[in-house]
């Protein structure tokens, strides 16, 4: 069990800006995947890789490494999925941005990434024509695959985007994940609001109780966290934003969350922007998956 009265925020931090985290639970300790964003030149492909790092106790951390070729991003959840583990992630920042996954069979070495669902780029509300930010959701034979999807704005103010990022859902039971059936083929599962005219990303999708909490990114020029609930994965009702309490290293905005139970409770890890644009990753705590508590700063 980790031992929430050694850890400090921000748990991880680099000289590179670290973003997207994703945890896979093993025996030992965990194995933590993130994007890692060097030199600050977004459209260089050489600057952005899924990179993985092992802790067992979210204190200290080693083994930090690539396992991504250069040109990829947004690790999603990894999970088991008939015999092996699967983590999706996605072609970042050369377009198309498009959906892929690794496998692997005990969680430290990868595959080299592997395309599927090629024609969520293809969806009308998706008129960017990109398929980013994967999340999969294991439910009994069927998995559940959260993407995200973009559409060109007008009328967009000086500190927003020119484009909005909308939520799709796919669903397969197919062992090999090359037959998809998506779901919300003719509209965004969640799409703009006037919360957030720039639309959601980057969601996270866990069991409380009797329902599936989803807790997403809201907004992308001032991102915070938002959720969603839903009792058969299909259906959801937006509840509104979750308050949590801002730190330095989360100042400017948050989002990114990844959430998994152990215990009694549940753990996030969360990616953060500083006001002089620096990301790094912190830790928080819940009892009941909705309000939560960050460790404190170091």
């Amino acid at each position: 069990m980790l031992d929430p009265s050694r850890i400090r925020n921000p748990v991880l931090e680099q000289e590179d800006n670290l973003r997207d985290p994703a945890v896979l639970p093993v025996d030992g300790g965990y194995h933590v995947f993130y994007t890692r964003y060097s030199n600050r030149a977004w459209v260089a492909k050489e600057n952005w890789s899924v990179a993985s790092v092992f802790t067992r106790d979210f204190v200290t951390f080693e083994n930090d490494r690539d396992v991504s070729p250069k040109g990829y991003a947004s690790p999603g959840d990894p999970i088991r999925w008939h015999g092996r583990i699967v983590l999706p992630f996605q072609v970042y920042p050369i377009p198309p941005a498009r959906l892929c996954y690794s496998e692997s069979r005990g969680g430290s070495n990868w595959s080299q990434p592997i395309f599927f669902m090629p024609e969520a780029n293809e969806l009308s509300w998706n008129t960017r024509g990109r398929a980013i930010d994967p999340t999969f959701v294991v439910d009994g034979d069927a998995l559940h695959c959260y993407f995200v999807g973009s559409c060109d704005t007008e009328g967009q103010t000086a500190d927003q985007l020119a484009h909005a990022n909308l939520l799709g859902h796919a669903i397969t039971t197919d062992p090999a994940l090359k037959s998809w059936r998506i779901l919300s083929k003719d509209a965004p599962l969640i799409g703009r609001s006037k919360s957030a005219p720039d639309g959601v990303e980057n969601v996270a999708v866990f069991r409380t109780g009797d329902l599936w909490t989803m807790i997403y990114s809201e907004g992308l020029a001032n991102q915070r966290l938002a959720y969603a609930r839903s009792r058969d994965l299909h259906d959801w009702q937006l509840e509104g934003p979750i308050d949590i309490p801002v730190q330095p290293w989360m100042s400017a905005k948050h989002g990114a969350p990844f959430i998994w139970r152990e215990g009694d409770g549940f753990w996030m890890m969360l990616m953060g922007e500083d006001d002089a644009g620096r990301t790094t990753l912190g830790f928080l705590s819940s009892n009941d998956g909705l309000q939560w508590q960050a460790m404190p700063v170091r």
